[in-house]
């Protein structure tokens, strides 16, 4: 899976079954590659991740300066997401995603 031709180094892809009960199926992606278990059928696909802003730092709490992150895969690809993916019966070995932020 990669974002702007690079590869996702962190983040959470979920499947949700487009028809019955609308069961979630979810894993981590690590370095442009994810695994999990889903039943068979249409899904829709909701991929996050999140980065640390170089430079930036919450200092909300005077003792600490937490690195602050932010959330670039676009919307379109999460909450208002525009991917599908069909399982076949006996799983998919590869469902590949090229994300870009255009």
């Amino acid at each position: 899976m990669t974002f702007d031709g690079q590869p996702v180094e962190e983040g959470r892809i979920l499947f949700r079954a487009v028809e019955g009960d609308q069961r979630a199926f979810s894993g981590a992606i690590q370095n442009g590659r994810y695994e999990l278990e889903s039943l068979p059928g249409k899904m829709t696909v909701e991929i996050t991740a999140s980065r640390i802003i170089p430079g930036k730092f919450d200092e909300s709490n005077p003792d600490e300066k937490v690195p602050m992150g932010e959330m670039y895969i676009p919307e379109r690809y999460n909450s208002k997401t525009e991917l599908t993916a069909e399982v076949p019966a006996g799983g998919a070995k590869d469902v590949n995603f090229t994300l870009t932020s255009e």
